[in-house]
Protein backbone atom coordinates (compact mmCIF):
# COMPACT_ATOMS: atom_id res chain seq x y z
CA UNK A 1 0.00 0.00 0.00
CA UNK A 2 0.93 3.62 -0.76
CA UNK A 3 2.11 6.01 1.99
CA UNK A 4 -0.37 8.36 1.12
CA UNK A 5 -3.30 5.80 1.15
CA UNK A 6 -2.15 4.24 4.48
CA UNK A 7 -1.56 7.64 6.16
CA UNK A 8 -5.47 8.58 4.92
CA UNK A 9 -6.86 4.66 6.13
CA UNK A 10 -5.09 5.54 9.70
CA UNK A 11 -7.13 8.73 9.88
CA UNK A 12 -10.57 6.96 8.65
CA UNK A 13 -9.93 4.09 11.15
CA UNK A 14 -9.17 6.21 14.32
CA UNK A 15 -12.01 8.68 13.05
CA UNK A 16 -14.36 5.85 12.87
CA UNK A 17 -13.22 4.16 16.03
CA UNK A 18 -13.27 7.33 18.58
CA UNK A 19 -16.77 8.36 16.95
CA UNK A 20 -18.29 4.98 17.15
CA UNK A 21 -16.72 4.01 21.25
CA UNK A 22 -16.42 7.93 22.72
CA UNK A 23 -17.57 6.46 26.04
CA UNK A 24 -15.21 3.64 25.78
CA UNK A 25 -11.91 6.19 24.31
CA UNK A 26 -12.75 8.37 27.53
CA UNK A 27 -13.91 5.63 30.60
CA UNK A 28 -10.29 5.51 32.76
CA UNK A 29 -9.40 8.79 32.40
CA UNK A 30 -10.45 9.74 35.83
CA UNK A 31 -7.08 8.14 37.15
CA UNK A 32 -4.91 10.39 34.97
CA UNK A 33 -3.94 13.58 35.96
CA UNK A 34 -6.67 16.30 35.89
CA UNK A 35 -4.24 18.99 33.53
CA UNK A 36 -3.51 15.33 31.33
CA UNK A 37 -6.83 14.12 30.95
CA UNK A 38 -8.27 17.79 30.21
CA UNK A 39 -5.61 17.39 27.23
CA UNK A 40 -6.72 14.29 25.96
CA UNK A 41 -10.25 15.14 26.08
CA UNK A 42 -9.94 18.23 23.61
CA UNK A 43 -7.37 17.00 21.22
CA UNK A 44 -9.33 13.38 20.98
CA UNK A 45 -12.67 15.95 20.44
CA UNK A 46 -10.72 17.64 17.33
CA UNK A 47 -9.47 14.96 15.79
CA UNK A 48 -12.55 12.82 15.87
CA UNK A 49 -14.49 15.58 14.13
CA UNK A 50 -11.55 17.45 11.89
CA UNK A 51 -9.36 14.77 9.79
CA UNK A 52 -6.76 17.28 9.12
CA UNK A 53 -6.25 17.88 12.82
CA UNK A 54 -5.90 14.02 12.80
CA UNK A 55 -3.21 13.85 10.01
CA UNK A 56 -1.47 16.23 11.74
CA UNK A 57 -1.41 14.47 15.11
CA UNK A 58 -0.23 11.13 13.55
CA UNK A 59 2.59 12.56 11.51
CA UNK A 60 3.84 14.35 15.22
CA UNK A 61 3.11 11.34 16.46
CA UNK A 62 5.62 9.55 14.08
CA UNK A 63 7.95 12.19 14.67
CA UNK A 64 8.68 11.92 18.65
CA UNK A 65 7.57 7.90 18.15
CA UNK A 66 11.58 7.52 16.41
CA UNK A 67 13.14 6.43 19.81
CA UNK A 68 10.18 3.89 20.63
CA UNK A 69 10.62 2.29 17.13
CA UNK A 70 13.88 -0.52 18.01
CA UNK A 71 11.29 -2.42 20.58
CA UNK A 72 7.74 -1.53 19.69
CA UNK A 73 8.61 -1.86 16.16
CA UNK A 74 7.79 0.90 12.91
CA UNK A 75 4.15 2.74 13.67
CA UNK A 76 3.81 0.35 17.01
CA UNK A 77 3.66 -3.20 15.46
CA UNK A 78 6.81 -5.31 17.57
CA UNK A 79 8.62 -7.68 16.13
CA UNK A 80 10.83 -9.16 19.08
CA UNK A 81 8.92 -10.95 21.11
CA UNK A 82 9.85 -9.44 24.62
CA UNK A 83 8.25 -6.06 23.66
CA UNK A 84 4.07 -4.70 23.24
CA UNK A 85 2.44 -3.83 20.14
CA UNK A 86 1.10 -0.40 20.67
CA UNK A 87 -0.77 0.13 17.63
CA UNK A 88 -4.66 -0.23 17.56
CA UNK A 89 -4.47 0.35 21.85
CA UNK A 90 -6.67 1.70 23.55
CA UNK A 91 -5.55 5.52 24.14
CA UNK A 92 -6.44 5.95 27.81
CA UNK A 93 -5.17 2.83 28.39
CA UNK A 94 -1.45 3.75 26.61
CA UNK A 95 -2.06 7.18 28.31
CA UNK A 96 -2.27 5.78 31.23
CA UNK A 97 0.58 3.71 31.09
CA UNK A 98 2.53 6.63 29.58
CA UNK A 99 2.23 8.58 32.77
CA UNK A 100 2.79 5.74 35.17
CA UNK A 101 6.28 5.16 33.50
CA UNK A 102 6.70 9.02 34.13
CA UNK A 103 5.79 8.98 37.47
CA UNK A 104 7.63 5.95 38.18
CA UNK A 105 4.66 4.31 39.43
CA UNK A 106 5.73 1.70 36.83
CA UNK A 107 9.52 0.43 36.46
CA UNK A 108 11.23 -0.12 33.67
CA UNK A 109 14.39 1.85 33.39
CA UNK A 110 14.30 3.23 29.71
CA UNK A 111 10.88 3.68 29.84
CA UNK A 112 11.31 5.75 32.85
CA UNK A 113 13.68 7.96 31.50
CA UNK A 114 12.01 8.44 28.34
CA UNK A 115 8.67 9.19 29.73
CA UNK A 116 9.74 11.85 32.14
CA UNK A 117 11.09 13.72 29.05
CA UNK A 118 7.34 13.64 27.45
CA UNK A 119 5.51 17.19 27.68
CA UNK A 120 1.91 16.53 28.21
CA UNK A 121 1.18 17.36 24.75
CA UNK A 122 3.51 14.54 23.77
CA UNK A 123 2.11 12.45 26.06
CA UNK A 124 -1.55 12.91 24.38
CA UNK A 125 -0.30 12.63 20.88
CA UNK A 126 1.26 9.48 21.15
CA UNK A 127 -1.66 7.95 22.66
CA UNK A 128 -3.78 8.91 20.01
CA UNK A 129 -1.06 7.92 17.12
CA UNK A 130 -0.71 4.58 18.14
CA UNK A 131 -4.16 4.21 18.69
CA UNK A 132 -4.47 4.95 14.89
CA UNK A 133 -1.92 2.49 14.02
CA UNK A 134 -3.08 -0.30 12.27
CA UNK A 135 -1.82 -3.55 14.44
CA UNK A 136 -0.03 -6.62 11.68
CA UNK A 137 -0.73 -9.88 11.79
CA UNK A 138 1.63 -12.04 14.42
CA UNK A 139 1.82 -15.66 13.60
CA UNK A 140 0.29 -18.10 16.02
CA UNK A 141 0.45 -21.94 16.33
CA UNK A 142 -3.85 -22.47 16.07
CA UNK A 143 -3.92 -25.82 17.68
CA UNK A 144 -2.47 -24.40 21.32
CA UNK A 145 -4.77 -21.07 20.43
CA UNK A 146 -8.48 -23.61 20.20
CA UNK A 147 -7.11 -25.15 23.65
CA UNK A 148 -6.58 -21.39 25.20
CA UNK A 149 -9.96 -20.31 23.86
CA UNK A 150 -12.08 -21.39 26.62
CA UNK A 151 -9.72 -20.35 29.20
CA UNK A 152 -9.46 -16.84 28.02
CA UNK A 153 -12.90 -16.76 27.51
CA UNK A 154 -13.48 -17.76 31.67
CA UNK A 155 -10.50 -15.66 32.96
CA UNK A 156 -10.22 -12.29 30.78
CA UNK A 157 -13.12 -11.61 28.34
CA UNK A 158 -14.41 -9.93 31.26
CA UNK A 159 -11.83 -7.04 31.21
CA UNK A 160 -10.09 -7.60 28.45
CA UNK A 161 -13.32 -8.09 25.75
CA UNK A 162 -14.56 -11.28 24.37
CA UNK A 163 -12.54 -10.43 20.97
CA UNK A 164 -9.53 -9.08 23.48
CA UNK A 165 -10.17 -5.27 22.17
CA UNK A 166 -10.65 -3.94 25.43
CA UNK A 167 -12.60 -1.67 27.18
CA UNK A 168 -13.82 0.97 30.08
CA UNK A 169 -9.90 1.82 30.31
CA UNK A 170 -8.35 -1.81 29.55
CA UNK A 171 -6.00 -3.25 27.39
CA UNK A 172 -6.52 -4.28 23.83
CA UNK A 173 -4.63 -7.54 24.24
CA UNK A 174 -5.62 -9.08 20.72
CA UNK A 175 -2.85 -9.63 18.25
CA UNK A 176 -0.39 -9.64 20.62
CA UNK A 177 3.08 -11.49 20.43
CA UNK A 178 2.39 -15.04 22.11
CA UNK A 179 5.90 -14.86 23.44
CA UNK A 180 5.18 -11.35 25.12
CA UNK A 181 1.87 -11.88 26.28
CA UNK A 182 3.33 -15.19 27.83
CA UNK A 183 6.46 -13.79 29.69
CA UNK A 184 3.59 -11.45 31.22
CA UNK A 185 1.73 -13.69 32.58
CA UNK A 186 4.14 -15.67 34.26
CA UNK A 187 5.68 -12.51 35.61
CA UNK A 188 2.43 -12.04 36.99
CA UNK A 189 2.07 -16.08 38.53
CA UNK A 190 5.46 -15.20 39.93
CA UNK A 191 5.23 -12.31 41.65
CA UNK A 192 7.58 -10.36 39.95
CA UNK A 193 5.88 -8.13 37.86
CA UNK A 194 7.37 -4.62 38.13
CA UNK A 195 3.90 -3.17 37.80
CA UNK A 196 1.93 -1.82 40.35
CA UNK A 197 -1.05 -3.73 42.27
CA UNK A 198 -3.12 -5.60 39.63
CA UNK A 199 -5.99 -8.19 39.54
CA UNK A 200 -3.89 -9.90 36.80
CA UNK A 201 -1.85 -11.57 40.04
CA UNK A 202 -5.15 -13.58 41.16
CA UNK A 203 -5.84 -14.40 37.20
CA UNK A 204 -2.46 -15.48 36.25
CA UNK A 205 -1.75 -17.28 39.58
CA UNK A 206 -4.96 -19.66 38.43
CA UNK A 207 -3.63 -20.75 35.21
CA UNK A 208 -0.96 -23.49 35.17
CA UNK A 209 2.22 -23.42 32.44
CA UNK A 210 -0.39 -24.69 30.12
CA UNK A 211 -2.92 -22.98 29.83
CA UNK A 212 -0.23 -19.74 29.94
CA UNK A 213 1.20 -20.75 26.52
CA UNK A 214 -2.18 -21.57 25.17
CA UNK A 215 -3.95 -18.49 25.85
CA UNK A 216 -1.07 -16.60 24.73
CA UNK A 217 -1.63 -18.31 21.20
CA UNK A 218 -5.33 -17.48 21.33
CA UNK A 219 -4.61 -13.82 22.05
CA UNK A 220 -2.29 -13.87 19.34
CA UNK A 221 -4.60 -15.47 17.08
CA UNK A 222 -7.41 -12.54 17.66
CA UNK A 223 -7.75 -9.93 14.81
Amino acid sequence: MHATSSRWAAVALVATWLAATPAMAQHGLETLPEELAEAFVSLQAEVSSDPETLEQVIAAGRERAIFCNTCHGPDGSATRINYPSLAGQNPVYLLDQIEQFADGSRKKLVMNVLAETFSIEEKVTLALYYSAMPLEPVEADLELARHGAPVYQARCAACHGPAGRGDEGYARIAGQQPGYVAAVLREYKSGQSPRRFSVMYGIASALNESDIDAVAHYIASMR
